[in-house]
């Protein structure tokens, strides 16, 4: 239950950090950051400052702690829940810069490769982090091929 709520609390805060300016103005460099990369063939892979939750540079970086660093921290701080925030460190250090933009992941149960590249082209859609149980309760699930 834990981990569907803190869900919620990302899917939010993406969803919103897409309307409210000042931190729009790190994500769409974030959603920029990616496209570019990918018109490139440039497939994002893991990195060592990945560790230190850092991403590719510092608006990337800014972005990353603003839309799910410290809402998960808050989240923990709030609810005690920091089993979460462990799973949170170590999907973010090690895992999520392989899989979450990646077009050569396709599970559309997950939401990351393909999944998650949509939202990059279409910014209204697929705000999931993991499943994409809250895009489809609320409308803003989009997986064709």
């Amino acid at each position: 239950m834990w981990f569907l709520l803190w869900t919620l609390v990302l899917y939010w805060v993406h969803r919103i950090g897409h309307k409210v300016s000042w931190i729009n103005k790190y994500h769409s460099h974030h959603h920029s950051h990616i496209n570019n990369n990918l018109k490139n063939n440039i497939v994002a892979k893991w990195h060592w400052n990945n560790v230190l939750l850092i991403n590719d540079d510092l608006k990337s970086t800014i972005d990353l702690w603003i839309t799910e660093v410290v809402p998960t921290l808050l989240f923990c701080l709030l609810f005690g829940q920091w089993s979460i925030f462990i799973f949170y460190y170590i999907w973010t250090a090690f895992i999520q810069e392989n899989l979450e933009h990646n077009p050569n992941i396709d599970y559309p149960l997950l939401t990351t490769g393909k999944y998650h590249l949509i939202h990059h082209r279409k910014v209204n859609k697929n705000f999931c982090l993991f499943f994409p149980v809250w895009d489809i309760l609320f409308k803003t699930y989009d997986y064709k091929k």
